[in-house]
This record gives C-alpha cells, sequence and structure tokens, in this order.
C-alpha cells in the first residue's frame, strides 16, 4: 500500500500538472481569439479581390474558362496537407491524412502523378514515410506574422511544380472549425478559374458604374489571380491554427476535468490515510500508559 509521503508527493506531482495544463488551455484560448480576428481580416480582403475581379469580367476582360478534360494517366496532383507542429490535438493530424489520401484515390490520380506537401512537424512525420513524393516540408508556426512568410514558400513551390513537373491540380487539406467540433476539409486551388469566375459571373455591381483601371490588363489579372491563391492559402493556414488551438483547449478541459477528479479522490484518501496514523499513534500512547501503569501496581 502507498505510504503517506509518497502520496504526498504524488499529489504535488498532480497539482504541478495541473498548473501546466490550465495554462495551455488559456494560451490556446487567446490563440483562437488571434486567429479568428485575422480570418476577418482575410474575408475582408478576399471580396476586394472578387471585387477587382468582378470589374474585369463586367468590362468582358474575362470570361468564364471552359473545363479541360485531362485524361487520367496525364493527370498531376499536388496534394498540400496542413497539420500541425505540436501534439496534444487528438486525431486531427490524422483526420486530415486519411482525408487526404482518400480524396486523391476518389480523383482517379495515380500513385506515381502524386506529390506532397505537408505543412507541420505532426503531419510530416506521419506522411514521411517513403511511399510518398514529397517535393517540401514546412513547418507551421503559431506566430500570426509567420503565416504569410509560409504561405508565400509554398506559393512558389507550388508554382515550381506547376512549370517544372507538368502539374495541373493543386488540392488544400487541412482542418477546419465547425460549431463545437473539428473537420477536416479539401479545396481545389488550381485550377481555380472556373469555380470562382462561375460564382462572380452570377453577381451583380452594386455601383452605378465599373471601375476604371490603369494597369495592363494582362497583369492585373495576373496580380488579381496571384493574390486570390495567397488569400486562399493564408486564410487555410489560418483556419488549421485556429482548428489546433480549439482540440487543443477540448481536451486540455478534459484533462483539467480528470485531473481535478483524481486530486480530489487523492485528497480523501491522503486524509483517510492521516486521520488513520494519528489513532494508531494516540492508541499506541494509550497502550503504553496502560502498560506502565500495570507495571507500577
Amino acid at each position: 500500500m502507498e505510504g503517506l509521503e509518497a502520496l504526498q508527493k504524488r499529489i504535488k506531482t498532480t497539482k504541478d500538472l495541473r498548473s501546466i495544463v490550465s495554462t495551455m488551455k488559456s494560451l490556446s484560448a487567446v490563440s483562437m481569439i488571434q486567429y479568428d480576428k485575422a480570418l476577418k481580416s482575410l474575408v475582408d480582403y478576399g471580396k476586394t479581390i472578387d471585387l477587382g475581379m468582378l470589374a474585369l469580367m463586367k468590362h468582358g476582360v474575362v470570361q468564364v474558362p471552359v473545363k479541360r478534360k485531362i485524361p487520367e494517366d496525364k493527370m498531376k496532383g499536388l496534394a498540400i496537407v496542413v497539420g500541425s507542429d505540436t501534439g496534444m490535438v487528438g486525431r486531427l493530424n490524422r483526420d486530415v491524412v486519411s482525408l487526404c489520401d482518400k480524396m486523391m484515390a476518389r480523383q482517379g490520380f495515380l500513385k506515381e502523378n502524386i506529390s506532397y506537401i505537408p505543412v507541420g512537424r505532426q503531419v510530416i512525420g506521419l506522411m514521411d514515410d517513403g511511399k510518398r513524393n514529397i517535393v517540401s516540408r514546412y513547418p507551421i508556426s503559431n506566430s500570426i506574422k509567420s503565416v504569410s512568410i509560409t504561405a508565400t514558400h509554398i506559393l512558389v513551390e507550388m508554382d515550381e511544380q506547376i512549370r517544372s513537373n507538368g502539374v495541373n491540380y493543386v488540392f488544400l487539406f487541412f482542418n477546419q472549425r465547425k460549431g463545437a467540433g473539428v473537420r477536416a476539409h479539401s479545396n481545389l486551388l488550381v485550377p481555380m478559374g472556373e469555380e470562382w469566375l462561375k460564382n462572380l459571373a452570377s453577381q451583380k455591381w452594386e455601383g452605378n458604374s465599373y471601375p476604371e483601371y490603369s494597369m495592363d490588363e494582362d497583369k492585373l489579372f495576373s496580380s488579381l489571380v496571384h493574390e486570390k491563391m495567397m488569400m486562399t492559402i493564408s486564410t487555410i493556414l489560418t483556419d488549421s491554427l485556429s482548428a489546433e488551438h480549439h482540440t487543443r483547449l477540448t481536451t486540455m478541459q478534459a484533462a483539467e476535468k480528470n485531473i481535478d477528479e483524481n486530486l480530489e479522490q487523492m485528497n480523501q484518501t491522503y486524509q483517510q490515510m492521516r486521520q488513520e496514523n494519528i489513532t494508531t499513534e494516540l492508541l499506541d500512547v494509550v497502550n503504553g500508559a496502560e502498560a506502565m501503569r500495570k507495571q507500577k501496581k
């Protein structure tokens, strides 16, 4: 049976662990607020990009592209899989990798025609098994300022794969908060024109006249597409970070509850053992006094 001193040490260790869990929970809660604010800013910026492209469409510069049918053996895909750098996030990383594998198989890609860019050390560890063609790896920082840097690196590598290796499809796989839970999602980034421009074509311009522009039409179109891609990747990175901290917050809340229950049980056991020790010591004193009294008689 565990002694009183050993139990006291275990209680102290458990209290220290609870303090760590509480700190991690607070950090995740604060981080989620920052990422939610960043997401709102990215959404507003995305609307500005859409208005710019809509203006070009209204001037007749841009048309909705016709979908091309690419033979299965010519289909080359790039999967950008965003996970987390740190653990304590449950199945978050495994779920996004699982969705990637199922989605790419469902789309009809041959295994040898798929390249991967894992983002986040946990996802890199899951995917770097020698069976996948990983062209680049990037950590995912918990800093808002680092999101744009990571997004730029991904965009440059993606452009290189399109130009050098003939990639014609780019998919993004990431985690996203949905209500009180988190789910893995996918997004088609390239080709992006058909769905994006089709949705824009159905929208009406709110002003009385279309805006004028002095920039070369081709350069303006190219810049808007680049910014749209940059904004999409940045949004997905931020979404994934928000989902990561939401999952960690939920995990830490459950851990905190379990720790509190264990602490309560250990404290009760400690008080009971301490009372039993006191009772035993008192009985020893009484028995000793009784023995001395009998000895004197």
